[in-house]
């Protein structure tokens, strides 16, 4: 079985994303299982994400490791949003070292629609390591 991808920060709250299904077959599209844990919070949905053949700097793991390479800082937030928008990261840098990571999951067949359910969770991670770390580790996990 394959492993889960999995970001955990102190205070419990986690992000999974399980193991990439490719539902037709072609290598385009891929919905992956995705899930917010935190206290009193549980939310899960199936995002759809770009497949092989996207080009790296529209995909998830092109948009982390832009976050990761630019450590040292950048103004505004930046968003990365799935195909149907089930998925967003938003990341905000303090100017200090730090980055803020928000994960946001909505109602699968239904994250176009404002008035369906939604959950966030944002992660405080370091603007070097942690974040290479993660890059490199979610990079790895989207290739598998």
């Amino acid at each position: 079985m394959k492993e889960l991808f999995v970001l955990g920060v102190a205070g419990g709250a986690r992000w999974l994303i399980h193991p990439l299904q490719d539902p037709y077959g072609d290598g385009f599209i891929y919905t992956a299982e995705t899930e917010l844990h935190h206290v009193g919070l549980t939310a899960k949905t199936i995002a759809n994400i770009d497949g092989v053949y996207a080009e790296t700097s529209t995909t998830l793991s092109g948009f982390v490791g832009r976050l990761a390479a630019d450590w040292q800082g950048w103004d505004g937030p930046r968003t990365w949003q799935s195909m149907e928008r089930e998925l967003t990261l938003d990341a905000r840098h303090d100017g200090r070292g730090h980055v803020s990571l928000g994960v946001t999951l909505r109602a699968p067949d239904r994250a176009w629609d404002d008035t369906a359910w939604s959950a966030r969770v944002v992660f405080v991670l370091e603007a070097g390591e942690q974040m290479t770390g993660l890059a490199g580790d979610l990079a790895h996990f989207l290739r598998s």
